[in-house]
């Protein structure tokens, strides 16, 4: 670690947004941090850890990819951290510090092949199955941007965008045209990056961007999921906790992605638990209809 990775580590485990820093760095803090906020709002003793599902999920996988041990700074700031907290949060924490811990670089581990993968595999499993019926209702499928009506829903925002906008937007542009079958995405200046010569996944909003793939992907399968494994839902559950995860430890000091995780936990996972459910279409197409709304709300709007 170079002395500004070092700072930038101490930063953003305070919940601190820090410009340019490396993509790694703020993905293995966040994921720390928000094991550590998971754990310290729990009141009761011995209860269980934080996404459990993903604690036995991620162990068979450890089992052969074993975590690079994390550098003795990272350690301390992790305790340095720990020690600024109340006594109720010290004692909270300092019983399951061994198990936070573990889960902490576990999730550290699986993130970084998540972000590399997962969302693409599933893209490609959903991709294998694309009708022209697909096809058409993808290019049917208009955002904001592109001139979606104003009054599709009254109370959505009218701000100019942010950063945050701004990647979502990239987000869902890339995988509505990745699905469609074109390889290449030229962004419109209203979605560019602050530095037009880099990708979205190099900035603090690489989250967003990734939010806005996995939201059109998540759609698409809704509406069109008879031929899908069941896995494929197990995948996409996998992939929630993971954004969840993120968004968890910016909420603490950013507006934005504690709307972004209110509408995860409260329009997307009730019905994200639920699924495979053919014999219950209605799931499908009440989560079909608040991705779309999510769509709207987080995708900025073309300037006038």
């Amino acid at each position: 670690m170079s002395n500004k990775d070092d700072q930038d580590w101490i930063d953003l485990l305070a919940g601190q947004s820090v410009a340019n820093a490396d993509p790694k760095t703020v993905r293995e803090a966040q994921i720390f941090r928000a094991a550590l906020l998971a754990q310290a709002d729990r009141t009761q003793e011995h209860s269980e850890i934080p996404y459990p599902h993903l604690f036995k999920n991620v162990l068979p996988h450890l089992e052969k990819n074993t975590p690079k041990k994390q550098s003795w700074f990272q350690k301390w700031c992790l305790t340095k951290w720990i020690d600024r907290g109340d006594s109720n949060t010290v004692c909270q924490i300092g019983w399951a510090f061994a198990t936070v811990f573990v889960l902490a670089v576990s999730l550290s581990l699986v993130f970084n092949f998540y972000q590399e993968n997962q969302i693409d595999t599933s893209y490609q499993t959903l991709y294998a199955n694309k009708t022209d019926e697909m096809v058409d209702d993808l290019r049917d499928l208009s955002v904001r941007w592109e001139g979606e009506g104003g009054n599709v829903f009254a109370f959505s925002p009218t701000a100019l965008p942010s950063q945050a906008d701004k990647a979502f937007g990239a987000g869902l542009l890339t995988g509505r045209e990745a699905l469609i079958g074109k390889s290449e995405v030229a962004l419109p200046t209203l979605l560019l990056p602050p530095a037009t010569d880099e990708s979205w996944l190099k900035t603090p909003w690489a989250d967003d961007f990734e939010l806005g793939r996995w939201t059109v992907l998540l759609w698409t399968a809704s509406q069109f999921h008879r031929d899908l494994p069941p896995t494929f839902w197990d995948e996409q559950r996998w992939i929630f906790s993971q954004l969840k995860a993120a968004f968890v430890a910016r909420a603490k000091t950013d507006n934005e992605a504690e709307k972004v995780l209110s509408q995860l936990k409260n329009q997307i996972e009730p019905h994200l638990e639920k699924l495979p459910a053919e014999d219950n279409p209605k799931v499908y197409k009440d989560l079909g209809f608040n991705l779309k709304k999510m769509m709207y709300f987080f995708a900025p709007k073309q300037a006038l």
